[in-house]
């Protein structure tokens, strides 16, 4: 399993009509953060290497403090592999109380220029199998 985080802030379009994050918008930071993850684990080369495209097979979300206008967020991000799935997990954390605001949890799976799933790439399955080390500087 590997780990990443990547920072953001809430910005005023992504609220709803109550002042707080729009619930479709989390799913939008997990994505982003996944793919800083890939970004930060030099994957991303790999992957358009190999003609192949990450696909969202599952997501679950489960809401459990608000985020408001300007918060600051940080997003951590785990992500392994099993067979040819690669799962992930996101604590998406309001910096500015501590709290953990949403968990998003999920699989995906590569998919040819053809849309036919493909194995995971060796050098994708390689780091994913790795650890990492417990400076992970990101985490401040």
């Amino acid at each position: 399993m590997r780990r990443s985080s990547y920072r953001l802030t809430v910005r005023g379009y992504e609220l709803d009509s109550f002042g707080h994050v729009n619930n479709s918008v989390y799913l939008q930071y997990a994505e982003t953060a996944l793919w800083n993850f890939f970004k930060v684990h030099g994957l991303l080369a790999v992957i358009v290497e190999e003609g192949l495209f990450p696909v969202v097979m599952e997501s679950t979300q489960r809401y459990i403090h608000e985020l408001r206008l300007l918060d600051e967020v940080r997003i951590d991000t785990e992500v392994s592999c099993s067979g040819g799935i690669v799962s992930y997990k996101h604590n998406i954390i309001n910096k500015n109380t501590g709290l953990v605001s949403c968990r998003v949890t999920g699989k995906l799976a590569y998919v040819n220029k053809d849309r036919m799933i493909s194995d995971i790439p060796e050098a994708v399955r390689a780091c994913l199998e790795g650890e990492d080390e417990d400076d992970d500087n990101n985490r401040k």
